[in-house]
């Protein structure tokens, strides 16, 4: 057990968890991601659109993936940092930025397959690679703004002297403000975005007659998978991420709230990084293009 500012949390219990997972994660999300890429090459040079919202969804997805090993030391250790005070700001920073990215990403991803099936006449008239270049680079500029807020909010509470990194027990009210607003932009808009779409879709594709039924099913099934992976990744995180928040700002024994929620959040912490594993197999089937390139 480890005693951090008025609380006593337990450390232990995800000392083997963390570290096998995210070893997996990293074993097969690197060389999955970075395959991924290289096949991508065709499509970039073929004025192919999706191919950029993939590349920066991907880009994404190894700059969470390259923070996994220095975490992996961090749960092993029982939530010690061995790397400094700098060092866990700038980690902290990417593997955020990382998760904020990615989902941004797979809105973009998810806007440009609704035009292209539903709309798909005025699409290829008016795709430009220019535009989706200049979209993720305001995506990535977007994402790192709301991470230098979070900082500002409540992420620089873990002082140079502590061993924790990006963790302060109890859990500061400003930080738990600033996360409840941020959390309809991360999941419930994103998840009505998908909805909606995939409605949308499935509705076009049931009108078109000139497209054979078993590709129609195929995008179809395809579809409703990413948003039932999406709710299964983003879901149990957000929804134990709300409970703690609301517990900061409304319970009286903040500690014993946070310390009986603390296994539940570390493990939907874990799922979280299941996220690099699965987005290279989902997009890499969504367009034919894209599946003879790889």
């Amino acid at each position: 057990t480890c005693c951090t500012q008025k609380c006593n949390i337990n450390f232990t219990v995800d000392q083997t968890f963390l570290p096998v997972l995210y070893g997996c994660v990293f074993c097969v999300g690197l060389p999955v991601n970075i395959l991924a890429l290289y096949g991508l090459y065709r499509l970039v040079k073929a004025n192919y659109t999706l191919s950029v919202f993939i590349i920066n969804l991907l880009l994404s997805d190894l700059l969470h993936i390259s923070t996994l090993p220095f975490w992996i030391d961090y749960y092993r250790r029982g939530h010690k940092w061995m790397f400094g005070y700098s060092a866990c700001r700038i980690i902290g920073y990417m593997f955020g930025t990382s998760l904020y990215a990615s989902v941004c990403f797979m809105c973009c991803i998810a806007l440009e397959r609704y035009l292209a099936i539903v709309y798909p006449l005025w699409f290829r008239s008016h795709r430009r690679m220019k535009f989706a270049c200049l979209l993720c680079l305001s995506v990535w500029v977007l994402v790192i703004a709301i991470q230098s807020v979070g900082y500002s909010f409540g992420f620089e509470r873990t002082r140079p002297a502590s061993d924790l990194c990006l963790e302060s027990y109890p859990k500061s009210r400003e930080f738990a403000v600033f996360q409840l607003v941020v959390m309809p932009f991360t999941f419930v808009l994103p998840v009505l975005l998908f909805g909606i779409l995939f409605a949308r879709i499935h509705r076009s594709l049931h009108k078109e007659s000139f497209m054979p039924d078993r590709k129609k099913k195929r995008i179809t099934h395809l579809l409703l998978l990413v948003l039932l992976i999406y709710v299964v990744i983003y879901g149990p995180y957000h929804v134990t991420a709300f409970a703690l928040c609301i517990g900061a700002l409304v319970t009286s024994d903040r500690c014993r709230f946070e310390s009986d929620l603390f296994v539940f959040f570390r493990v939907t912490v874990g799922i979280l990084s299941l996220n690099p594993v699965l987005d290279p197999i989902l997009y890499a089937f969504i367009g034919n293009d894209f599946r003879e390139a790889l």
